[in-house]
């Protein structure tokens, strides 16, 4: 077994749109995350996109999760820091798991289990940016 397997398997659900992206959600006119199958992000998509709105803030994507290469990386802690951040947002949380394309894979859930689910389709990339720049 490869030393970093457990990084290859675990999935950011608050990537970048990028090619090598999968697209895994679409915003709703609510401006709540509406799950989808995964779709690989391609140049075409990306073409068609251009002159609309930021791509993060229109849907949700998912890339592998590149631990202590992220700025969200709790050293100490080994793990995200961004999934508690979101929980702890004043939002209607929901109480029952709903359907994700990627929880099997997804860093928050393994790392938190169903409390980092409750909040999640409320998330856009656009709101992490916010809650980075503020003080815990």
């Amino acid at each position: 077994m490869e030393a970093n397997s457990n990084t290859s398997k675990k999935m950011c659900p608050s990537y970048l749109g990028k090619v090598g992206a999968q697209l895994f959600g679409v915003v709703s006119k609510e401006g709540k995350v509406q799950f989808i199958t995964p779709l690989a992000v391609t140049e075409d998509f990306l073409q068609q996109n251009k002159d609309k709105n930021n791509l993060e803030q229109r849907f949700r994507f998912t890339g592998k999760c590149v631990e202590k290469g992220c700025a969200q990386w709790n050293k100490e802690e080994s793990k995200c820091s961004l999934s508690r951040k979101v929980q702890n947002l004043d939002f209607h949380k929901e109480t029952e798991l709903a359907f994700c394309p990627i929880r099997s894979q997804c860093r928050w859930f393994s790392q938190d289990g169903k409390e980092a689910c409750f909040s999640c389709n409320e998330v856009t990339r656009n709101m992490e940016e916010l809650l980075v720049n503020t003080q815990e």
